[in-house]
């Protein structure tokens, strides 16, 4: 026989991820301004009350929002100390498949189309994503051995290099553009740039 009373109460984390999903959905048909809290607490299906339990305002879900695209996977940047290459190729991948989706992209242009009138929104999104994958790639370039390196070039610019042949441009496209890249041409262009810069071992 089921019991009856109160229902347990939702895990903070997936409280959270429902008004993420709410708010994501609502800023993306209608705008940041013109969406309300009362909107998004109901659309997620809470009381106004239980939404400003976790956020103080709009402006800090819109901020937390933001941040939360930037919550890699626990094992995204595991590192493969027998073969630093192979490791450079995944990381890119795991970046360029992160950066590249449809749900990032969208963030991306709600974050830029917001940081002139919300504080620290830029700063969020850079140091989150941009400083995070970048100093990824670096730490990883770090630990290859110059004799697997084609150019004699600092981790630092090698990192620019990749980020920018690979990722870069395609994001900037595809902001432009809304059409989201084919992630197999992206896997391609990652694979020849390695090659073309590493001596890769398959």
């Amino acid at each position: 026989m089921a019991r009856l009373g109160r229902p347990l109460a939702m895990p903070v984390e997936d409280r959270r991820k429902e008004i993420y999903a709410a708010a994501e959905t609502l800023f993306g048909e209608r705008g940041y301004e013109k969406v309300t809290m009362a909107e998004i607490a109901a659309a997620a299906g809470m009381s106004k009350k239980t939404l400003y339990v976790q956020f103080s305002d709009k402006e800090a879900l819109l901020k937390a929002l933001v941040a939360s695209s930037y919550i890699w996977p626990e094992n995204a940047f595991e590192e493969e100390p027998a073969d630093p290459v192979r490791t450079l190729k995944n990381r890119l991948r795991v970046i360029a498949d992160h950066v590249l989706s449809e749900r990032h992209l969208k963030l991306c242009r709600l974050a830029i189309g917001e940081s002139i009138g919300i504080a620290g929104l830029a700063d969020t999104f850079y140091q989150m994503g941009i400083h995070t994958s970048r100093q990824s790639l670096i730490a990883t370039l770090e630990h290859i051995p110059p004799s697997a390196r084609r150019v004699d070039l600092s981790a630092s610019l090698l990192a620019d290099m990749l980020f920018g042949a690979t990722v870069g441009k395609v994001m900037v496209d595809a902001l432009l553009t809304g059409e989201l890249p084919d992630m197999d041409t992206i896997y391609a262009a990652i694979d020849q740039t390695v090659a073309a810069l590493f001596v890769v071992c398959d």
